[in-house]
């Protein structure tokens, strides 16, 4: 079997960006409010999640785009409501209404039959909070609004 420079080269930075992804060592940078919101606003209460937990250490941030995903103030609502994952079994990232019906939510879930068995997000960082999972199925219930 014959390697190229090129196909080293496509291996080596898929192996930097998960290793950079999978950074167990890196400090969480902020601390979110452990809360519940009942009636979440995607500006005030989910985008500030995806900013500190989910846009950093290489993961899905404009530069990386992790399976194709920004989830970047400016760029993180477009590229999620009613957009499919390229691995979503049929589903959208976030499906309007339907928090069980919507990738991102199962994927951030304990229960690894809901996730597919896929490994649970943020890869290889702490797991978001009960109350942070319930405000973004709030938001999904809520019907995901832009507000």
């Amino acid at each position: 079997m014959r390697i190229t420079m090129r196909g080293a080269f496509a291996a080596a930075a898929l192996l930097a960006a998960v290793v950079a992804c999978t950074d167990f060592e890196a400090p969480e940078p902020v601390v979110l409010p452990d809360v519940l919101v009942a009636n979440p606003s995607f500006d005030r209460d989910i985008q500030p999640i995806f900013t500190a937990r989910c846009a950093t250490a290489s993961c899905h941030n404009f530069a990386t785009q992790q399976m194709g995903l920004n989830l970047q103030a400016g760029a993180a609502y477009d590229a999620i409501v009613d957009h499919d994952s390229p691995t979503s079994h049929d589903l959208p990232y976030i499906r309007p209404f339907q928090p069980d019906s919507s990738w991102l939510v199962r994927m951030i879930q304990a229960d690894p039959a809901r996730r597919f068995f896929n490994e649970r997000m943020p890869l290889g960082r702490t797991p978001l909070t009960d109350n942070q999972i319930a405000t973004i199925i709030n938001w999904v219930n809520a019907g995901a609004p832009r507000n």
